[in-house]
């Protein structure tokens, strides 16, 4: 008999850890990202009070890295996928670790397909499937492109889960996701049906500070003023220098519009794009071209910048990101290329694709032939 209820008691024990293991693996995930928000904020505060760029250099270096919270979350998740209270860390994972593998976001999605497609705590995960990203590498035979695939599972979302509010995030994620896709007839209109589908279902939903509502209302005037052949709305403001700059006093120019900040990525990722900047504005220099920035650092801050040369292009001066909020910026560093008439002709990432199109607005033309 005593044997039993010791066996007994050792079998409540281990079923207690089991079950006390599993609350506070929440509790830890939790730990985690609240201690990356924490450093970040800090270093962002760190970063806007530097008084100089030597003193910005040393900052930059120090900025907490998402990939190693990540791995941290990554190891406490890996064998819980099909609990619903994980869905808000692979919604965490895939907003902020940069270096999420093509095989960590395809495990996520699978869990996602396979145990919660019914979960009334979905809502996040569908909206943070917007930052899904392209691999570089390889994929098996047959194997869809994971964003490709999670805009399947978007769809899939939309017609599985019960709640009309889970449906319009869905909605509004598979719209965002489709934005990227180009502005061709077909891809205008089920981004616009996405939308309205995500506004009737879930419009006062929230989503980080604002609401699907606003965010629907932001997607339609981008569609509307910032789409691919519209002319980009004026701006003005000052420039380091407290002198007044507008974007029409660059009507005739090719004109690359950069929204950034020293802060808006890895330190590599920047400096990196930094120096394409740099050398876009060298290479052109002797041509109708000019690169304007809009920069959200501290006036301080980009004075040390362009002193320093860092930065060889005009900036304004917009710390209170009044005008990135004006244009609806949501990713940075962020760029459009107009053309001399100020028609949008590219918008998105820092990187080849500008050159090609910069290169291509800049070719001699015959008389009268459009770009």
């Amino acid at each position: 008999m005593k044997i039993y209820n010791l066996g007994t008691l050792l079998l409540a024990c281990v079923l207690l850890a089991v079950t006390t293991a599993s609350a506070a693996t929440d509790a830890q995930a939790s730990a985690i990202t609240t201690e990356y928000e924490r450093a970040q904020k800090l270093w962002l505060a760190e970063m806007k009070l530097a008084p100089n760029a030597a003193a910005m250099k040393v900052i930059q270096k120090k900025q907490p890295n998402p990939a190693e919270y990540g791995a941290r979350l990554k190891r406490l998740l890996n064998h819980d996928l099909d609990k619903d209270w994980t869905l808000k860390y692979g919604a965490w994972l895939l907003e902020n670790d940069t270096n999420l593998t093509t095989s960590s976001q395809r495990a996520l999605l699978n869990a996602v397909e396979k145990h919660h497609l019914a979960s009334p705590q979905l809502g996040s995960f569908a909206i943070a499937m917007i930052h899904l990203r392209q691999e570089n590498g390889p994929r098996r035979i047959g194997q869809m492109p994971v964003r490709s695939r999670g805009m399947q599972l978007l769809e899939k979302i939309k017609t599985v889960n019960p709640d009309p509010r889970i449906q319009g995030q869905a909605a509004l994620s598979l719209a965002l996701m489709l934005s990227t896709l180009g502005e061709g007839g077909a891809v205008m209109r089920q981004r616009l049906a996405n939308l309205r589908e995500a506004v009737k279902k879930s419009a006062d939903v929230k989503v980080a500070n604002t609401t699907v509502a606003d965010i629907v209302k932001k997607q339609l005037y981008i569609i509307t003023h910032l789409s691919k052949g519209r002319e980009a709305p004026n701006l003005k403001g000052g420039d380091s220098g407290g002198r007044p700059v507008q974007l029409v006093d660059y009507r005739g120019k090719v004109v690359l519009l950069v929204f950034w900040s020293s802060f808006d990525t890895e330190l590599e990722r920047m400096d990196k794009a930094l120096k394409i900047l740099r050398n876009l504005n060298q290479a052109h220099a002797e041509k109708q071209f000019a690169i304007l920035g809009v920069n959200r650092d501290s006036l301080e801050n980009l004075r040390a910048l362009e002193a320093d040369r860092i930065v060889t292009w005009r900036n304004i001066s917009d710390p209170e990101q009044s005008i990135a909020k004006a244009y609806h910026i949501s990713s940075w560093p962020f760029c459009m290329v107009l053309d001399q008439k100020g028609v949008i002709r590219y918008t998105g990432a820092i990187g080849t694709f500008v050159d090609a199109a910069i290169s291509d607005l800049l070719k001699p033309r015959l008389p009268g032939k459009a770009p």
